[in-house]
């Protein structure tokens, strides 16, 4: 059966997906997790929430799926080693170093590959099938047909997003955020640059202006039915909602799951944008964004229809109550909490729908449609039956200890007072008495169900020591239920073949005139793509392949692999990884500052006194974002690229839009150019990195003819800080 799997970023959130129908949550704790801004769950609240899930046979799944820095692996490894041995059913990663060391080191607690790592088609999950990973988070770009595809070969879980938040660039691919505000997409900190408002121009000339790159929200609950016979687990967005959310939500889809003839519209009563069923779907690339806002699209409950003096009169189709929170449309969004609600007689009543009076302290026109946006009356209670149940036997005499045990799954659990039985002097231990005490379970996953007493009458006992007994047994139970495992000791990575010889030099170029100006200058390494990075090629002719993704490991295993900066490199041991895996040579992450840079450096030669066969950009407009949505589709610009050119501006700076075979990169105007610093950069990578995208055949020539003589020891400063970006060379991402 499909795995219906919900989100929790904090407790309150877990009990709601956990009661409302989730078969599987995904929660973080409070390091390593890619909400870093969730409130995320302590190590105490993550064991407890093991013991609850496990009690009603649910499963939890820890995110640590963030890059870590150097300086970070080995506290991220302890952690690792922590969540094992607290009973975590399965992690999920997006840092290679930790899926490597997870996969060989922690089982029987599953890895599950992150949606950050950009997985998109059969031999991107074929290599981690083959890796010996549990599961794969698909990329939201994938489509239906091709998971079909995927699933007819593969035996491996694949995880699907079914609902919520969408980002538009590719997981894992999106370099925005860090750039201009230091805080890592990739290290849970995204800024949110594509929910601003952008200009979008061609050829320098306006064309529009509004929220270019923000997604409307994925919504598959009518086409959910096409996706059961391929998925495994059902994903739903929502680690930083609120637990309204989570159960709306959660119950919504498991009782769509359970019968799929089941239609509801209160999904639209929960935070959503606009809705969209997304590339899954094979939603039109040029209509996954709403440019015209970027928040809560709300529930549409009718229009205004008449103004009477201080009352608004609506009409409305769906019940509202006093203490709803709506969004009136005029010319702008006026927000309010209803506190007065009157019916068509004017007469105060606490919710209703038709037409309606309400107190607007606002002047609205006539036909302007009103939306609730929070609804006040969703029961947040959780229905103590809906816990496990359990029945105490009770035994004791006089003299004796009193002892409370309970059989669970054929295991017999027991505790006894400190305390000794005597005759009662007044009141004596009757069941009342004993249920009231031992039913005081409000705070775990348990409710008392019964208890059999077999003590002879005119017996006392203090009632604190009844309510000892209750908190013993509770925490003996929660450690039961929780599933700690055995620890095992940390284990360390061997390097299995050291064999390098990388060039000095190695050119990426998109174009023909780009290519003929590298020949031209004597350039023997050049890698030239004039498809998208982000789409496996088939270059069976090559011996030297540049990979982008995972598949292409698993495709090119007999090629020689040079690893590309998208795989987010930023630790010694994801090096080792890459290497063990066939690559000889590794392209470290833009994000990798020089201090970090330094000390993988360092690391590496500690461990396996060798250099490590590093590459770095030195030159190159960074992608910032690659996404399968088209601005300029949108405009009726679709196959215009190829003559113009298109672009973004805000406060912030320009930003390229470069067509790739119908996928798009929003590169950076401004160039990463670190001509000045490769002294520096020498002392620790030995292959430098050129990459070209939209420059001219002339300024390509240019370009590496001022690298050359840089490199032979001209000491001119060649830097430009109007038109150059050292980007993150000597700034540490968040």
């Amino acid at each position: 059966m499909v795995e219906l799997l919900s989100p929790s970023g904090d407790f309150e959130s877990f009990l709601q997906a956990l009661y409302n129908g989730a078969d599987a949550i995904y929660l973080a704790g409070e390091r390593f997790g890619a909400r870093a801004y969730a409130k995320n769950f302590s190590f105490e609240e993550l064991k407890l929430a093991l013991s609850y899930a496990h009690t009603k046979f649910k499963r939890i799944y820890v995110t640590v799926n963030t890059i870590v820095k150097e300086s970070e692996y080995d506290d991220a490894i302890k952690y690792l080693h922590e969540l094992h041995d607290a009973g975590v059913d399965g992690v999920i990663l997006q840092d290679f170093s930790l899926i490597d060391y997870t996969n060989k080191y922690l089982k029987p607690m599953e890895c599950h590959i992150s949606t950050q790592a950009g997985l998109k088609d059969y031999y991107d999950v074929k290599f981690f099938e083959t890796l010996g990973a549990e599961r794969c988070v698909l990329a939201r770009e994938t489509s239906i047909d091709t998971i079909k595809e995927i699933k007819s070969s593969i035996k491996m879980d694949l995880e699907v997003f079914i609902y919520g938040a969408l980002c538009v660039s590719y997981s894992g691919g999106c370099l925005m955020s860090a750039l201009l505000s230091l805080r890592s997409g990739n290290r849970g900190r995204c800024s949110q640059n594509c929910r601003r408002e952008y200009s979008l121009y061609k050829n320098n000339s306006f064309m529009g202006k509004g929220f270019m790159l923000s997604m409307k929200d994925l919504n598959t609950y009518d086409n959910i039915k096409n996706l059961i016979p391929y998925a495994d687990s059902l994903k739903i967005e929502g680690r930083m909602k609120e637990p309204s959310y989570v159960k709306t939500v959660t119950q919504e889809y498991r009782k769509k799951l359970d019968d799929l003839n089941y239609k509801s519209n209160k999904l639209d009563t929960v935070f959503h944008r606009e809705y969209t069923k997304g590339f899954l779907f094979n939603a039109d690339n040029g209509n996954v964004v709403d440019i015209t806002k970027k928040s809560n699209q709300g529930a549409y409950l009718g229009k205004i229809t008449k103004i009477e003096n201080k009352l608004t009169q609506i009409n409305i189709t769906r019940e509202l109550s006093v203490g709803d929170r709506i969004r009136i449309n005029d010319k702008d969004d006026y927000y309010f909490t209803v506190d007065k609600l009157y019916d068509s007689n004017k007469k105060e009543i606490k919710s209703g729908k038709g037409i309606l009076y309400l107190n607007v302290y606002d002047k609205k026109s006539i036909n302007s449609s009103i939306y609730k946006m929070n609804d006040s009356n969703i029961d947040l209670s959780i229905n103590e039956l809906n816990k496990y149940p359990l029945t105490f036997d009770i035994y004791g005499d006089i003299n004796s200890k009193l002892i409370l045990s309970t059989t669970i799954d054929d295991n017999y659990f027991s505790v006894e007072s400190d305390n000794l039985l005597s005759l009662a002097k007044t009141q004596s231990l009757d069941y009342n008495t004993l249920y009231k005490q031992l039913s005081k379970l409000n705070d775990t996953p348990f409710y008392l169900k019964d208890i059999n007493l077999m003590i002879p009458d005119n017996l006392f006992i203090t009632i604190s020591s009844i309510n000892d007994l209750r908190r013993q047994i509770v925490r003996i139970l929660l450690d039961y239920f929780q599933n700690k495992r055995d620890s095992i000791s940390i284990k360390h990575n061997k390097l299995l073949y050291t064999d390098f010889n990388n060039p000095d030099i190695i050119c990426v170029c998109r174009t023909k005139d780009q290519y003929d100006a590298l020949a031209e200058a004597g350039i023997k390494n050049i890698y030239y793509e004039n498809k998208s990075l982000y789409v496996n090629s088939k270059y069976p002719d090559y011996d030297d392949i540049l990979v982008s993704s995972y598949g292409g490991l698993e495709y090119y295993k007999n090629k020689n692999i040079v690893i590309d900066y998208s795989f987010n490199v930023i630790n010694s041991e994801s090096v080792v990884s890459f290497i063990n895996n066939g690559a000889k040579l590794i392209t470290l992450s833009v994000e990798s500052s020089l201090t970090n840079t330094k000390a993988i450096y360092n690391s590496f030669k500690e461990k396996f006194n060798i250099t490590p066969p590093l590459a770095q950009i030195v030159y190159g407009r960074m992608n910032l974002m690659t996404t399968k949505y088209c601005p300029l589709k949108r405009y009726g610009e679709c196959g215009k690229c190829r003559e113009n050119s298109y672009s973004l501006k805000d406060e912030f700076g320009e930003f390229i839009i470069y067509n790739d075979n119908c996928i798009n990169h929003i590169i950076n105007k401004k160039p990463l150019n670190l001509i000045d610093d490769l002294d520096e950069i020498k002392k620790y990578v030995n292959t430098l990195r050129l990459d070209f995208t939209v420059e001219s055949k002339e300024e390509t020539k240019n370009i590496i003819e001022a690298f050359k003589k840089k490199i032979s020891g001209d000491d001119t400063k060649r830097f430009d800080s109007n038109n150059d970006t050292r980007g993150l060379f000597k700034r540490e991402i968040l």
